[in-house]
């Protein structure tokens, strides 16, 4: 009995020691554990901070070149606006020209019926009418003489009649009052300079300077449009002189009929 009573000590003793090496190994164990995740966590998270990182580099980067190409594409629409506003208004001086050619045309036209029909009632062919630079320089200023003087036909003679007419007083200052008038409302009144306005009996005389293209021809038509244009015969040309200046000159002439009756 008394070695069995020793047996069963020892036997409790050596359970006891293997519950206590189980619980320490226990322990270490859950001590290891937790120390390997502390330590993925901190290899996760320097992964995740370097990405961090490259993503901001990678949006400045992103960034910078945006702004640099948005730049350019705002300096090459600049440009082009350029170009287009050079090309208008190179266009606006064509249709200019164009519409003072067609004018020229249809008084050309005009001019040869009128030969024409004389041309038919009579066996002579007179020279059409035409004047010298010096003779157009006695009635007007020497720049719009030479315009004069590269002129022939039905617009001599009514110049002419203009400078070679008395003056009607009355009837000549209201018509100049309301040329000016007529011009002076027009949009494009700033884009003209009118150094002259003229009238005698029957016929008025407009000298100028064009500032900007296709103005005049839009100032004209809306004066020849109005109540000023019924009746009235116009002969109006544009020319270059060796300024550079664009030159206005119109002669026009109202029918005489219509004059006795205003009065």
């Amino acid at each position: 009995m008394k070695h069995s009573g020793l047996i069963t000590l020892g036997l409790l003793l050596a359970l006891g020691c293997l519950f206590l090496g189980l619980q320490m190994g226990k322990k270490q164990l859950n001590q290891v554990e937790e120390a390997q995740v502390k330590e993925s966590q901190v290899q996760m998270s320097q992964p995740s901070s370097e990405i961090n990182n490259s993503a901001k580099t990678l949006s400045s980067a992103l960034e910078s070149e945006s702004a640099q190409l948005i730049s350019e594409l705002k300096q090459e629409v600049k440009q082009l606006k350029q170009e287009l506003a050079e090309k208008n208004s190179l266009i606006d001086a064509m249709n200019s020209s164009m519409g003072l050619l067609e004018q020229q045309v249809e008084i050309a036209y005009t001019e040869i019926d009128e030969a024409a029909d004389q041309n038919t009632s009579s066996p002579f062919h007179p020279e059409p009418a035409s004047i010298t630079l010096e003779q157009a320089s006695q009635r007007v200023p020497e720049e719009f003489a030479n315009i004069i003087a590269n002129q022939q036909g039905d617009m001599i003679e009514r110049f002419k009649r203009h400078h070679q007419a008395e003056t009607n007083h009355d009837w000549a200052v209201n018509r100049e009052q309301e040329l000016r008038d007529a011009i002076a409302i027009s949009e494009f009144a700033n884009d003209v300079n009118i150094e002259s306005i003229t009238c005698k009996t029957t016929t008025c005389e407009i000298r100028g300077f064009e500032l900007a293209p296709n103005a005049w021809m839009e100032v004209s038509q809306q004066v020849q449009g109005g109540n000023l244009g019924k009746n009235v015969s116009s002969w109006s040309y544009l020319a270059g002189d060796e300024n550079g200046d664009t030159l206005i000159y119109m002669l026009s002439e109202v029918d005489s009929g219509q004059i006795s009756n205003s009065q």
